[in-house]
């Protein structure tokens, strides 16, 4: 008898997916499932959430076929439904600057690096996402994303593209929101990392100026690792 329960919370992507015919998917680890060329994301109840994701006490075997569609995931073991829309998409109230500016290549950076989010697409996960916050063109935004995508992973490809809308995972919400960096900076082995170095590489004129909360940390962008420092200062009344 399989278990019936709503998500605690869906995002949009996740509520679109849902919202969709039928779809057969595979899980490709406990909290993911592969459904097309598309990566869904789930989150055990009270955790950070993902911009890609359902909130749900559901865990999901590597391999283990499930169904997307007509307003259900269906596992062997579970069903779940829509839960309250999350709104992945941070409201920023801190600002961030880094020091040193790590000279990249943003056209080098897909897939560059192991794992489900190559360290690379972390980056351009931040920089794409700080971009969309900052009022940058959509349509070019998510051209480029789109461009980004089509050269690395399943999971990147989701995020990258979800990132061009400004959407990040709830990790990066503490930091932009809260002034937090701690939540984002030990978001996976390197992802949170990466993705705080993106959303810093917008900020030009103030790397290494603004005066904050300090925190540094290192990233295996090179070798030896590089060490960075990232100042976190609240935004000004009059910034938009």
């Amino acid at each position: 008898m399989t278990q019936r329960a709503a998500a605690l919370s869906t995002s949009p992507f996740a509520a679109d997916l849902l919202a969709g015919p039928r779809r057969r998917g595979t899980a490709v680890g406990a909290r993911y499932a592969l459904v097309g060329d598309e990566v869904l994301a789930v989150t055990p109840p009270a955790e950070l959430r993902m911009p890609n994701g359902i909130e749900a006490d559901l865990s999901l075997t590597p391999g283990e076929p499930v169904v997307v569609g007509n307003g259900e995931l269906q596992t062997a073991s579970a069903t779940i439904t829509y839960g309250p829309l999350w709104d992945p998409r941070p409201h920023p109230r801190f600002r961030l600057s880094l020091s040193p500016r790590p000279r990249l290549r943003l056209d080098t950076l897909p897939g560059r690096g192991p794992g489900l989010t190559p360290l690379g697409d972390d980056i351009l996960v931040g920089y794409f996402a700080g971009a969309a916050l900052a009022g940058a063109d959509p349509d070019s935004l998510a051209a480029k994303a789109d461009r980004a995508a089509r050269r690395t992973t399943a999971l990147s490809r989701t995020l990258l593209r979800l990132a061009a809308r400004g959407h990040l995972p709830e990790a990066a919400h503490r930091l932009l929101e809260q002034g937090d960096p701690n939540p984002l900076l030990g978001f996976g082995a390197t992802s949170g990392k990466g993705i705080a170095v993106g959303l810093s590489l917008l900020d030009e004129a103030s790397a290494g100026k603004s005066r904050g909360r300090t925190v540094e940390f290192t990233l295996p962008l090179g070798s030896p690792s590089l060490r960075l420092r990232l100042v976190v200062a609240r935004r000004n009344d009059a910034e938009p």
